[in-house]
Order: structure tokens, then C-alpha cells, then sequence
């Protein structure tokens, strides 16, 4: 009888949960409270962003927007910048000249992440010592070291500081969805790449003491960049080779490729790819191809110097 009514017993309080009730919650503001109407011109042009592109510039973050990655911890620490207007205006602007400004409407809606954040400091902690980082890349964010030092830097610092970030962002958007150049942009297969007449340009008479040849043998075989060092020669006999280290991918040509157009001058891109054929072939295959897929011109990404 007892065991008879315990499962009675239990067979009520099952049936009382699974009575119809009414559920009510209370409303929760979740996040920020953007405002397009704003008098604050930063709050303005933030929350225009968001519900523009339906993504955050974060100026005030906290570990919940940067920490966890789904079911992943990223390794970094982030120290929010100073919250008064003023500087939040100069960071705001700094952001968007060294790289917001050089993006389509395109770009930022379809292949931007989440969300674009804004650092006083960025620190890496996943070993001793911990790694200073002037940009943080992340599957739902990259952030940005945007403090006084920063900028204060020259123009030229400046204009090397966007470089550097473009390469890195866009280095990070390629992988992320994973872009492919058309077939042509290559010179040969992964495997041929890997082929060692393929990779090493070797320089006749070049010895220990001579100074790195002119980079036209590298762009004469349609690489845009070289590595001046040496190698044993083939037979293991004859005195080392000196000569230039290619990529030997299709992977590190693409990358050393963004990396060209982006950190050398646009006069010695155009002089280059105007007098090596394989070189000015493969720059605007890459070049078509950044702006129908992307929306961008290489030339006009970046900061640009103020006289």
C-alpha cells in the first residue's frame, strides 16, 4: 500500500507540471542602447552602424564581447578606451581613417564580423610573457588598439599602421569565408609551387658578400616578393647558391601577393607590373577580383598622409 502511494504521489506532482500556466517574464533591455538620434555624434554614427550593417562598433568593452567564442575561450584581454566624448570622437575618427572608411557598404553588411572593437589595450595571455597586440582577430570580432599613442604616431607611422591592418583584415576575411582568387591569379598547382626550380631563383655569380640583386628577376617570374638568402646547391658539391626564396604555395603567393599591394608604393607597384608580363597578369586578375568580390580598390584602402 505504501508503494501504491508513493506512485500516486508522483503521478500528481507530474501532472501538476504539466498543468498550463501562464509564463510571464519581465522585460530585459539585452545590450546597448543605440540611439540614431543621439546629440553625441559618436553614439550617433555607432548606432547608424548597427542598425545599418545589423553589427557593433563596441567602444566600451567588456569580456562578454570578446572572451568566449561559442564553445571556445579566446586568450585575450582588452582595456576599454577613456569614456569621455572627447577622446571617443578622436578614437572613433582614427578607426575610421586608417580602415573603416576604405570598405563599401558591402563589405561591412555581408563580410565584416560582428563586431569591431576598440581597445585601450589588447594583450594576448595565452603564454609568459604576454603579447602586446595592436590588432585581434577573432571568429565574431576583430578588435583594435585605438589609444593616445596611437594616435599620436607621425603620418607616416600612421600610414604603415593601416597598412599592416588592411593585410591583416583582409588576410583574416579570406579565411573566414573562404574566398578563392580566380584559377588564372596562379602561376602553377600547389604541387608545382612546392617544386624546387619553382620556388628558389638562384642569381649567377651572387656570393656571401654580395648585395640582394634587383627584385625584377623575383617579378620577372611573376612573383611579387623574394627572400634574399642562399641554398646548397642541387648536387651538393658545387659552393652554395645565393638567389631569392619564393612562395611555394598557392596559399603564401595569394598572402605575399595582398601583402605587395599593400605595403610598397604605388609608383614602384605600377613600374613593376608595366615592365614584367606574369607579374601584371596575376595583379589584375587580383586586383578585378578584390573589387567585384569585395567592393574594394587596393589604392584607396588605408590611411593617406596629410601634407
Amino acid at each position: 500500500m505504501k508503494k501504491i502511494a508513493c506512485c500516486l504521489g508522483i503521478g500528481l506532482l507530474l501532472a501538476a507540471c504539466f498543468e498550463d500556466e501562464t509564463i510571464h517574464a519581465d522585460y530585459v533591455d539585452y545590450g546597448r542602447g543605440y540611439d540614431t538620434t543621439s546629440t553625441n555624434p559618436v553614439w550617433k554614427y555607432v548606432s547608424q552602424y548597427y542598425y545599418k550593417f545589423g553589427k557593433e562598433i563596441i567602444l566600451d568593452p567588456d569580456t562578454s564581447d570578446y572572451m568566449f567564442n561559442f564553445q571556445s575561450k579566446n586568450e585575450v584581454r582588452i582595456v576599454p578606451p577613456r569614456q569621455d566624448e572627447a577622446h571617443l570622437s578622436e578614437a572613433l575618427q582614427f578607426l575610421r581613417e586608417m580602415f573603416l572608411d576604405g570598405y563599401s557598404d558591402h563589405v561591412k553588411e555581408k563580410i565584416f564580423p560582428y563586431a569591431v572593437i576598440l581597445g585601450d589595450s589588447i594583450i594576448n595571455v595565452s603564454s609568459e610573457p604576454y603579447v602586446k597586440m595592436d590588432i585581434c582577430t577573432a571568429t565574431s570580432y576583430v578588435a583594435f588598439l585605438v589609444n593616445d599613442e596611437m594616435i599620436g604616431k607621425t603620418e607616416e607611422e600612421k600610414a604603415e599602421l593601416s597598412k599592416q591592418w588592411n593585410i591583416t583584415f583582409l588576410n583574416y576575411c579570406f579565411s573566414k569565408i573562404g574566398w578563392t582568387v580566380p584559377e588564372s591569379f596562379y602561376l602553377y598547382s600547389n604541387e608545382e609551387y612546392g617544386l624546387r626550380e619553382n620556388w628558389w631563383i638562384p642569381v649567377a655569380g651572387a656570393t656571401e658578400d654580395s648585395e640582394p640583386a634587383p627584385l625584377d628577376v623575383v617579378w620577372e617570374r611573376g612573383y611579387p616578393q623574394g627572400t634574399w638568402t642562399w641554398q646548397f646547391a642541387e648536387d651538393w658539391t658545387a659552393p652554395n647558391e645565393y638567389g631569392y626564396s619564393v612562395a611555394s604555395s598557392r596559399a603564401s603567393y595569394l598572402e605575399q601577393f595582398i601583402d605587395f599591394l599593400f605595403s610598397t608604393p604605388q609608383e614602384v607597384i605600377d613600374e613593376a607590373i608595366a615592365n614584367h608580363e606574369k607579374l601584371r597578369h596575376a595583379h589584375d586578375v587580383l586586383d578585378n577580383a578584390l573589387k567585384e568580390d569585395f567592393g574594394i580598390d587596393y589604392r584607396l584602402i588605408g590611411y593617406t598622409i596629410k601634407e
